[in-house]
C-alpha cells in the first residue's frame, strides 16, 4: 500500500532534510546484520523501506546487487540521486515487485515498526531464498537525563502532531507479534554505540524528520522549531558542539 497523507507529510515531503540531518549507519551494525543473515559480498539484499538511501549506501560496498525498495516517490528520487548504484523501485513491505526465492537477505532499518503485520513478514518470507535472513536495524536516541534533555522533551510532548505515532512502535516490542507462526526463525540481537556531532540548528532540524514533528502543518512545525532553537541556545551546555548520541540494534533471523 502506499504511504498515508500523514506519513507522506511526515517523511516523503521532508526527503532532502532527512537526507541532510539524519544519522548513518555504524559500520559493524551493518556488517553484523549481513553476517547474521549469511549475505556476503556476491548476495542479492533488498533494502526494504529504503528512505534516501542511509543503509542503502553502506550495503552497496558490501553486496553484489543492492534493491532499493521504497513507496515515497520524494523518498526514492533523492536515493536514486544519492545512491546510483542501487536499484531503486517503488513497492512497500505488503507488495515487492520481486520473483518468489529470489533475493539472499532483505534489511530494513529504521522502519519496521511502521509495517510490523504478519502480511507484511509473509511478503518478505516469499522474496527470500530458503536459508536466506531479514535483519531490522534501529538508531535508538539515548540523550540521558539532563535538564535541557528534559526540557527538550516536555515542549516536544506539548506540541508532538497526534495521530502520528503508530501502536507498533520499536520501544513496544509488539512488532515481534507479526513473526509469530511465520516462516522465520528466532530473532538474535547485538547492539552498539555511536553518535552524531552537530550545532543547535543542526538538532533542532534533526528533531524536524521525526515523524510527529515533520506531520505537522508549515506553521506550528516553524514556531516549534523557534521555540526549540531558543530552549536549547539558552540551556544546552555547548551550543556550538552538540553530541546526538544513539544505541544502533541489529535482530536478525532466518527463513526456515
Amino acid at each position: 500500500m502506499p504511504l498515508d497523507p500523514l506519513s507522506e507529510r511526515a517523511f516523503g515531503a521532508r526527503a532532502a532534510a532527512y537526507e541532510r540531518h539524519r544519522t548513518g549507519w555504524p559500520a559493524e551494525a551493518v556488517e553484523q546484520a549481513l553476517a547474521g543473515v549469511g549475505a556476503g559480498p556476491e548476495a542479492t539484499v533488498v533494502d526494504l523501506a529504503a528512505g534516501t538511501g542511509k543503509l542503502t549506501r553502506e550495503l552497496v560496498p558490501r553486496a553484489g546487487r543492492v534493491i532499493a525498495v521504497e513507496p515515497s516517490d520524494d523518498m526514492r528520487r533523492q536515493l536514486a540521486a544519492t545512491v546510483p548504484e542501487a536499484e531503486a523501485i517503488a513497492g512497500t513491505a505488503e507488495a515487492m515487485p520481486l520473483a518468489d526465492e529470489s533475493v539472499d537477505a532483505v534489511l530494513i532499518g529504521e522502519a519496521f515498526h511502521w509495517f510490523c503485520t504478519r502480511e507484511a513478514v509473509a511478503e518478505i518470507a516469499r522474496v527470500v531464498r530458503p536459508g536466506g535472513g531479514l535483519a531490522l536495524l534501529w538508531n535508538v536516541h539515548d540523550f540521558g537525563g539532563d535538564p535541557w534533555v528534559r526540557r527538550m522533551g516536555e515542549l516536544l510532548t506539548e506540541r508532538r502532531a497526534p495521530g502520528i505515532t503508530p501502536n507498533n512502535r520499536k520501544q513496544t516490542g509488539l512488532w515481534k507479534e507479526a513473526f509469530e507462526g511465520s516462516r522465520f526463525g528466532p530473532l538474535e540481537r547485538f547492539q552498539t554505540r555511536h553518535e552524531q556531532r552537530t550545532d543547535v540548528d543542526g538538532l533542532v532540524a534533526h528533531i524536524a524528520t521525526w515523524s510527529f514533528v515533520g506531520a505537522l502543518d508549515d506553521a506550528p512545525r516553524a514556531e516549534l522549531q523557534r521555540d526549540l532553537a531558543e530552549l536549547l541556545r539558552s540551556e544546552h551546555p555547548t551550543p556550538d558542539d552538540v553530541a546526538i548520541p544513539y544505541r544502533t540494534d541489529v535482530y536478525w533471523t532466518r527463513r526456515l
